[in-house]
């Protein structure tokens, strides 16, 4: 009884029907996952948020509650270097600008200010050319311990 139970299941496991079902739904399993598994792996979990922080960076010093930053410019042209200063008191090694087009997704801009003096970090701010002759860029300037996080907005106009 059991060898006619197994060479029945085997028989059948070989069917055009079960083999074409099998198939099938691995390449549906394969299609969903091409499909919708970046909405699921890569979700950011911090993402930044839609609010407008209080600090429009320019020539005008932004004051923050433990840093200061400044703009060599009052906006930012595509393509055209901008000296962007940090003073903090902090002991770390740089800070890490992080920006992301608020009217356009031009992908994450990304800055590594370098320490130029005890508490002072610099780097050039150089956004990339977009459609629109006016952009706003929103983001954070943050130490690497994230135990310094100041929120801004960066205009850009070409």
């Amino acid at each position: 009884m059991y060898s006619l139970l197994k060479h029945h299941l085997m028989k059948s496991s070989q069917h055009p029907l079960r083999r074409f079902v099998s198939v099938f739904s691995l390449f549906a399993c394969v299609w969903i996952g091409y499909f919708f598994a970046d909405s699921f792996l890569f979700a950011s979990a911090n993402e930044q948020s839609n609010v407008a922080p209080d600090c429009v960076l320019s020539t005008t010093t932004c004051d923050f509650s433990n840093a200061s930053a400044t703009l060599a410019n009052d906006t930012v042209e595509p393509l055209v270097p901008s000296t962007l200063s940090v003073n903090a008191d902090s002991e770390a090694s740089y800070f890490l600008v992080e920006l992301e087009g608020v009217e356009m997704n031009m992908g994450i801009y990304k800055l590594k200010l370098v320490k130029t003096n005890k508490n002072q970090f610099q780097g050039d701010v150089m956004l990339p050319i977009c459609m629109d002759a006016e952009m706003t860029w929103r983001g954070s300037i943050s130490s690497p311990d994230k135990s310094i996080s100041l929120p801004i907005d960066v205009r850009m106009v070409r």
